[in-house]
């Protein structure tokens, strides 16, 4: 548990908590000087530039405060609360102060290590625990991209930055407002409550562009918690407003990467290792272990998981690792099958694992026990419709003979005794929690597991929940 906040601390605090203001409304000319739009207005500046004394409307701090918020905005600066100054204040936004130094909340304006850990203390009923989970890594994701910062995630204990969900009061001193007003508040690096994010329950959580879009939420929060102010920039991550922009391939503004590399630096490039190595005495070249740092990364993907005569097959890249009772080893697809594609996208085992079938683009491959034979087929042989040109992932139900495609969104059931395709349906409807997408998919010792993004999730298919979730480096004995 982290520690109490001393009443210094808490001053600091109630300035730096995380708002959004009500969404933007028209404001009548005539109406912008009526008591109202003042009291919003100096509630506003109170918040967000810190009127020390309040004398007048009209002159005095009020005005000069105004004009910082105007100039801040690259707005007119008039010192008056005209229309398009209002319709400003009125954006959806985070609290923190314009022009105050977030460092204020702490002596520390930056970690004292770059490897620094979070955890996801509980989640929001709005998305799957597999969605929050990959959004999450993805916001931390475009600042480790650009600096040496590392983040790993944690499921118990305390972390630098603990992430929570919570309404109205919940327990920092900073009581959320209901639905369209605070978004999130996050604090900046430091002890106790230093790094933490919260984000309001009461907010409805999407990864699209309806409601509030929980990357581009968390990404900003994440920000301050690494210790950075707002931007002046309305390009930028950290700019004060909320709006949307497209997430899928979202890539770090300038303004932003150049902030967090002022206080971090620049992310180091291991350069290659080179291929030719001086004369020496000749000694078999070791195989790589599962113990590498490549293999026990926290972001590992899979391409394919599927069974064979007993062991479990862990696809990645032109390699495999061959998963047994008693250890793992990494192999060489081409030295074991030269008929099979490296960049495997789908892998399953029939005949109780006797039976190897992989995927990749249009094409499928069939392989025999005895490895030797193996026979390619196009995935239109299964039924798929012409639309469908590549596989995610597949796994086999040997209890109900039917097989699973995940393409996309979707699932196919293909019944394998009849060979034919039984239906299509939403991955979210038949299986809530493991995300919007399946990377790869297996059966281990009766239990069912779905790789997605870094994450492993056992399965119960039964009860249709998720059992466990944790990296699939786990796999690989990490």
């Amino acid at each position: 548990m982290k520690m109490k906040i001393n009443c210094l601390e808490v001053s600091v605090l109630i300035a730096l908590a995380c708002t959004a203001l009500p969404a933007a409304v028209p404001v009548n000319p005539k109406s912008e000087n009526n008591e109202g739009d003042f009291q919003f207005a100096e509630g506003y500046l109170n918040r967000f530039y810190t009127i020390s004394t309040v004398k007048s409307r009209s002159r005095g701090p009020v005005t000069e405060t105004l004009k910082r918020m105007q100039s801040f905005f690259k707005l007119n600066v008039t010192g008056t609360l005209d229309r398009e100054t209002m319709e400003v204040m009125k954006r959806p936004r985070c609290g923190v102060p314009d022009v105050a130094k977030y460092s204020f909340l702490s002596s520390n304006s930056k970690w004292s290590t770059n490897k620094i850990t979070y955890r996801i203390v509980n989640y929001t009923p709005d998305l799957t625990v597999a969605d929050v989970d990959q959004t999450i890594a993805k916001a931390f994701k475009v600042w480790s991209d650009v600096s040496p910062l590392t983040f790993t995630k944690i499921n118990s204990g305390t972390a630098d930055i603990m992430i929570s969900f919570g309404t109205k009061s919940h327990g920092d001193l900073f009581p959320f407002d209901g639905p369209s007003g605070t978004l999130a508040h996050a604090f900046g690096p430091g002890s106790d409550i230093g790094g933490d994010a919260h984000f309001d329950e009461d907010e409805t959580w999407t990864t699209t562009s309806r409601s509030i879009n929980l990357f581009l939420v968390a990404a900003h929060e994440f920000g301050h918690a690494l210790g950075l102010d707002h931007s002046t920039n309305p390009s930028a991550l950290m700019f004060p407003t909320y709006s949307y922009v497209p997430t899928e391939r979202y890539k770090l503004p300038t303004d932003d990467v150049n902030g967090i590399q002022a206080l971090y630096g620049k992310r180091t490039v291991i350069p290659p290792q080179p291929t030719t190595k001086p004369p020496q005495k000749a000694v078999p070249e070791p195989q790589s272990s599962p113990s590498e740092p490549n293999h026990c990364d926290p972001n590992l993907t899979l391409d394919a998981v599927a069974s064979l005569k007993g062991d479990l097959l862990i696809f990645k890249g032109s390699d495999f690792w061959r998963k047994s009772r008693s250890d793992v080893t990494e192999e060489s697809i081409k030295a074991n099958w030269p008929q099979l594609p490296s960049d495997i996208d789908a892998a399953y085992e029939l005949d109780g694992g006797n039976t190897l079938l992989a995927f990749k683009g249009s094409q499928f491959w069939v392989v025999f026990e005895n490895g030797f034979n193996v026979f390619k087929y196009g995935i239109g042989l299964l039924g798929f419709p012409r639309t469908v040109t590549q596989i995610d992932a597949a796994v086999h139900i040997e209890e109900t003979g039917q097989t699973l495609f995940f393409v996309g969104k979707y699932y196919y059931s293909f019944n394998e005794r009849t060979r034919r395709m039984a239906y299509q349906s939403t991955i979210s409807s038949r299986f809530p929690g493991i995300g919007s997408r399946v990377d790869a998919a297996f059966v281990m010792s009766g239990n069912y597991y779905f790789s997605s993004g870094p994450f492993l999730y056992q399965y119960d298919i039964k009860s249709r929940r998720v059992i466990s979730t944790q990296g699939n480096s786990a796999l690989l004995d990490c």
